[in-house]
């Protein structure tokens, strides 16, 4: 789950979203770009790539506006931002205008650490958003998605999920959402278990083991989940060809 600074307003003049875990900066926009339209309905969002902020860009997004429109404006990857661009940025952070939010998004490290510190030096809102790679986090993260959905989930069910869907935290966050919309009550390990076992086991070879063993709804089953996870095609016909041959 994303960890945010003790300055937790979404309307903060800038907010920077550090980290690599694309769901995560990705929720961190939304966050900002919800608060603004309830504040203002008709809130102009400018998403932007770094190859689409030349020099003078920015000043322009963020001059004032004769009908003081509120605006967001979202620059992604500014670890990527020209040294022209950077200084842009830098002069814009030393006088942020009214009504306009920045969110800058960072992948952390070295690289534009000059961005990363102007920033921080300049009093923004934080909110990390790191890659998870220990079980560890994926399953407090699960835990934290039914919290946010207002549900309940067994320890034995959250770790059941993450078992089966591995390390992707969109996948992990759109079946927590998945079984929350479909199942009443507490969701248990005989749920998850009922929805994505074989997920994690899923592969060409298990396909072609069950279906040449005439297990045709588990092989239709591991089918569905190795397209799912990204097994390609052709793997899956070979692994066919070879158990038939056998």
């Amino acid at each position: 789950m994303a960890r945010k600074t003790a300055n937790d307003d979404p309307l903060a003049p800038v907010t920077l979203a550090v980290g690599q875990e694309d769901l995560l900066l990705d929720r961190a926009v939304q966050e900002v770009v919800a608060a603004a339209k309830a504040a203002d309905a008709d809130t102009d969002v400018r998403d932007l790539t770094p190859d689409q902020l030349q020099p003078g860009t920015l000043a322009e997004l963020t001059s004032p506006s004769l009908f003081a429109e509120r605006k967001v404006v979202v620059v992604r990857n500014a670890q990527d931002l020209s040294a022209d661009t950077v200084k842009d940025v830098k002069a814009y952070l030393g006088a942020p205008a009214e009504e306009i939010t920045l969110v800058l998004l960072h992948a952390g490290g070295a690289k534009g650490k000059g961005v990363l510190d102007a920033a921080r030096k300049a009093g923004a809102r934080e909110v990390a958003c790191p890659k998870m790679t220990k079980p560890a986090d994926r399953l407090a993260f699960v835990r934290a998605e039914f919290r946010t959905a207002g549900r309940s989930a067994t320890p034995e069910a959250c770790q059941a999920l993450v078992d089966a869907i591995g390390s992707d935290l969109r996948e992990l966050a759109s079946a927590v959402s998945q079984l929350t919309a479909d199942i009443e009550g507490t969701i248990d390990e005989a749920v998850v278990g009922r929805y994505y076992t074989g997920r994690a086991e899923a592969s060409s070879f298990t396909v072609a083991d069950r279906a040449v063993e005439g297990r045709a709804a588990e092989a239709l089953e591991a089918l569905r989940w190795s397209l799912a996870t990204g097994v390609a095609p052709v793997l899956i016909t070979s692994a066919l060809a070879q158990g038939v041959r056998a």
